[in-house]
Parts: structure tokens; sequence; C-alpha cells
């Protein structure tokens, strides 16, 4: 019996034990696994709700601030001296000019070689540039090097650009156009630092460049500034033409309403009109194309400005529409959007707009422009049809030759047969200096003839002219010509006995223009083509495509200029380059006048021994 009791106990303690080990059921595997996935979900949400992403939470701009190496020029200065004639007395001079020159000579000099791309010069200037104490001659450089946009400053510019408080104001806006030219990337997380201060003396130069220089990160880190309320009107304005120009599509929503808000600022309503174009979504076109029917002209030109960016019918259509607006300001805004967008098909209408009486100056000039630009039959024979027009005024001629010769589409031989007929009378003189103050731009071959004519001429600004032509194109058949005039800066005339004590003025020279001519001639006469005549093979880089539009909108005030104003874009005023023409003739000769009453001197005072 105990034996039994004894084995019923083990067989029970067996089964209970077995039954420990025995997986769980189906039904219970179920509910822990899905309490599992419920505790993961909702940690996931808790997760996702602690830490947002990144496009949704407000952008913190976290790049540090960089400071470059720094290093030389890009373009050596012995790779262009190795062409010029080692007895060049130019290169010589402004070597001298560098080393033992006073800061205002220093500073002509800068001024002259920025203007004429002039590369010979990279490393002296640059070395002039670490050891001089001179703020004004540092912010020469930075012009210079900023025309050439040649990064070799980046560590100076970055550095006042990322500390600019012991630096003056024109120094550190100097930085601010270098920056943005030269490319620097290294200068924008000291640009935003700048924007983000909202020092109004720095704020517009840093947002400026900026809009040149960022991209993803700096547009995300603008987007914040559209609600803000403490930015000044102007501040607002330059904030909506860097978002345009960054194309910071976050904030195009908000930017489009701005656009559409007439309770806005006028101003910032028309930047934003701009930057929603700029940012070329296609959503942008059919609101500014119920914009444009705005009563405001000011606004209608910024609103074109933005449907510049789209390329189709709808755009097209609405330039057309504004060549005939009631405003000037939207037609010469459209005149010039017809230029660039190569639309032929305006050629009429803007050869209506110059054939109108009554059509404002500003837009005529423009209308020119773009006519040569566009290159049509129907446009090149209006152009030279206008060149011929004895009813035309000289200054009109000459706007329309510039613009013949700047293209050279068409026409040439018609401006060259114009500048001929102007040198047969002096009534016509002043029309001369013009013609030729253009053919001096361009070093072409079919211009030797005309200044060879020039050169011959006996009018001393007329012979001056021929000889800055000459010194563009260098052309061989003209240079005996050059030689003679420049040897006349050498020779001596030495009194005759018996006006020897009535000679006041010394050693009289024969021609008024030989130190001119020597000079030319002096300066190397294989100049480099990469410096000092590139942008005669660029024409696009010739065109200056701004207007008074592009600058700050004109109020509502602003009256329209009157027909004899002169357009600031490509118009040419006879009167002036007749007037540089004389001058810088007077100039070369020492002095004109000073020759003419040296020459009565002498003549009184024989005619008294006469006597």
């Amino acid at each position: 019996m105990k034996n039994i009791f004894f084995i019923l106990i083990f067989v029970v303690s067996a089964v209970h034990v077995y039954a420990q080990e025995l997986p769980a059921t189906p039904s219970e595997q179920t509910v822990d696994s899905s309490f599992e996935q419920i505790e993961r979900t909702a940690s996931d949400v808790t997760e996702q709700t602690v830490q947002p992403k990144k496009e949704d939470a407000e952008f913190k701009y976290k790049i540090e601030k960089i400071y470059p190496e720094p290093k030389r020029p890009s373009v050596k200065s012995e790779s262009f001296l190795a062409q010029a004639d080692e007895s060049d007395s130019y290169v010589k001079e402004c070597s001298d000019t560098f080393r033992y020159g006073l800061e205002e000579d220093i500073a002509t000099l800068l001024d002259e070689l920025t203007k004429n791309d002039d590369l010979r010069f990279v490393d002296p200037i640059y070395d002039l540039f670490q050891s001089t104490k001179s703020p004004s001659i540092r912010n020469k450089i930075l012009a210079y090097f900023t025309k050439l946009k040649d990064p070799c400053l980046a560590d100076y510019a970055v550095a006042v650009i990322n500390d600019p408080y012991d630096e003056k104001k024109d120094t550190v806006d100097a930085c601010f156009k270098y920056v943005a030219a030269a490319g620097c990337i290294e200068a924008v997380p000291g640009l935003v630092d700048l924007v983000d201060k909202e020092e109004e003396r720095y704020f517009n130069g840093a947002l400026s460049a900026l809009g040149d220089l960022g991209g993803r990160e700096e547009a995300l880190f603008l987007s914040s500034y559209i609600d803000r309320d403490d930015l000044t009107v102007a501040q607002r304005q330059s904030l909506m033409r860097v978002l345009g120009k960054i194309k910071a599509v976050e904030t195009w929503d908000k930017l489009s309403e701005i656009a559409q808000d007439e309770d806005e600022n006028s101003f910032v309503r028309m930047y934003a009109a701009e930057a929603i174009g700029a940012m070329e979504k296609s959503e942008s076109e059919d609101i500014l194309l119920d914009l444009f029917e705005s009563d405001d002209p000011n606004f209608r030109v910024y609103v074109l400005k933005g449907m510049s960016y789209f390329h189709d019918s709808k755009a097209d259509a609405l330039v057309m529409q504004a060549l005939r607006d009631s405003q000037y300001k939207v037609r010469l805004e459209a005149v010039e959007s017809a230029g660039k967008r190569d639309m032929k098909e305006a050629v009429p209408y803007l050869i209506y707009r110059c054939r109108d009486k009554n059509e404002q100056k500003a837009v005529k000039d423009k209308c020119y422009k773009e006519i040569a630009r566009l290159n049509t039959k129907e446009g090149n024979e209006y152009l030279v049809e206008v060149l011929k027009d004895k009813k035309i005024g000289d200054t009109t001629k000459v706007t329309v030759a510039a613009n013949l010769l700047e293209f050279n589409h068409a026409g040439t031989d018609a401006v060259i047969e114009l500048a001929r007929e102007s040198l047969k009378s002096d009534v016509t003189k002043k029309l001369r200096y013009a013609l030729g103050k253009e053919f001096a731009k361009y070093g072409r071959p079919e211009f030797e003839e005309i200044c060879s004519e020039y050169i011959a001429s006996e009018d001393v600004a007329t012979q001056g002219t021929g000889l800055d032509i000459w010194a563009k194109g260098r052309y061989e058949g003209n240079r005996a010509s050059v030689e003679l005039i420049a040897a006349d800066a050498e020779e001596k005339e030495e009194p005759s006995a018996e006006n020897k004590k009535t000679y006041q003025f010394g050693v009289k020279k024969k021609n008024a223009n030989a130190k001119k001519a020597k000079r030319i001639l002096e300066q190397s006469a294989s100049k480099p083509v990469d410096a000092v005549s590139h942008a005669d093979e660029n024409i696009s880089a010739r065109s200056k495509t701004s207007s008074d539009v592009n600058a700050a909108p004109a109020t509502e005030k602003e009256t329209a200029p009157a027909d004899n104003d002169v357009s600031a874009d490509n118009s040419v005023s006879v009167d002036n380059v007749a007037s540089e023409s004389e001058t810088s003739a007077a100039v070369e000769s020492g002095s004109v006048v000073e020759q003419a009453s040296e020459t009565e001197t002498v003549s009184a005072s024989v005619s008294e021994a006469a006597k």
C-alpha cells in the first residue's frame, strides 16, 4: 500500500514538472507579442514627438565660422610680363610707383589697372596689400581683385566679415562685395552671424552677399525671418530679394501671400513678386499674371521681372502686352525682357516705339540697343536708315552706332561712312569725336582705314582720338604715322637769333599729341590679350542691362524724364564726348592754350621789331 502511495506522488510531480516545461499556447503568444508591439509603437510615437523632423522644427544654423588659409593670386604676373618688351618703360614706371610712389599716385595707378583689367601686376599689387597700412589703398586693391574675381584675399576678407567691429564701414562693405564676386563660400557662416545680429549698418550688405553665396542651409535660416516684426522696411525689402535670389522655395507660400496682400508695404510686395518668380515654381506664373493688373506701375515692373524667369507663351504674351503699357517704366522693362528672351517678333513693336515722337528718350535708347541685339533684317535696316537720315540728331546717331558696333551683327560700314563724313567739316566735330571713342573700344581690322584718317587730321583732338583707336587695334599700316608723331616728342627746335630773346616758353613741340603717341608706343605692343581686350570677345560683358527701374523703385510722385534726358543705360552725349576729347588733347600737349599764347607772343614781338 505504501508502495502504491509513493508511486502516485511521483507521477503527480512528474506531470507538474512537464506542464511547466511546455511552450505557451498560441493565444498566450499573441497577447504577449501584441503587448510588446504596442509598447514599441508608443515608444516610437513618443520619440517622434520629442524629436521632430529637422524641417518641421525651428531651424538652428550650426555651421562654425571658417578662417581660410592665405594664398597668392591664381594668375601670375610673370606670365604676362614675359610677353612685354624688356625696354617697356610703362612697366618700369608702374613698378617704381608701387615701390616708391605716394599714396595718391598708387591710388591713381590702381584705378587705371582696375579699369583696364591689367593682369601684369597682380603679384606686386598682392604684396602691396600685405604691407600697406593705408585703408584707402587696401580698399583699392580689394576692388582690383573683386573685378578679377580672384579669391587670393579671402583670408583677409573673411576675417573682417567674421569680426568687422574694428574696421571702417567702407572696408567691410568692400569685403562684402569681394567675397560675393570671388565666390568665397568660407564667408557664409560669418555673413549669417551678421544677419542674425541684425545690426543695421551690416545687415543689408551681409544679406546681399549671402544671396550670392548661400545654399539650402542658409535658405532655411533666412526663412525664419519672414514672420519677424522687428525688421525695418528696408531690411524686409532686402530679405525679399535675397530669398528669391537664393531660391528659398521653403518660403514660397509666405512670399506669395505677401505679394498678393494689398495692405503690405508696396516696396516689400514688389520684391516678393519678383522673388516668387525667381523661384520658378509653376504656381507663381498664374499669380503674377493676375498681379500685373495692378494700378501701380512700379509694381507692374517687378511683376514683369518675376515673369521673366518663365520661358513659355504666357510669359511672352505678357511681355508683348507690356510693350504697349501706358507707363514708360513698364515699357522700359518690357523692352529689356524682349531682348533677353530673344523675342525677334518684338522688333516691329520696338521700331514703332523709336518712331513715336512722344516716346521717352530712355525707352527709345533701350529699343535701339535691343533691336541691334536681336539682329533681324528689318531691325538692322532700320538702324542703318537712322544713321543716314539727315533729319535725325547726332546724339541719336551716336547711340545707334554704339549699339551696332557693340553687337557687331550689321551696320559697321554705315558707321564708318558716317565718321568719314564727319571728318570733312568741323561743324560735325563733336559727332566725329563720339564715333572715334566708339571705334577705340574695339580692335577690329575693319577700323584700320578710318583710324588712318583720324590720325591724319590737323585737329589736335581728332588726331588724339585716332591715336586711341590705334592703341586698341595696333594696325601695322598706321604705325609709321604714329612713330612720326612720337618723334616730335624728342626733337627740339632752337629759336632763331632774331627772336631768341622774345621766345619766352623755351622749347616748342611741333605736335601736341607727341607725348601721347610716344607713350602709346612705349606701352607693350604685345599687351596681354587676356588682360586688356578680353571684353571685346565677350560682348555680353559689355552690355549694361540695368535700367533706372533696377534701382530702388520710384515713388508715385516721381515725374517722367523729359524728352531731352539722357538714358542711364546706353546713350552717348556728343557734347560730353567732345569735351573729353578736347580736354584730353590739352592734357597730352602740356597745354594747347600755352602754345597758342606762345605763338601770339612771338608774332607780336616780330611785329613790334618791324615797326
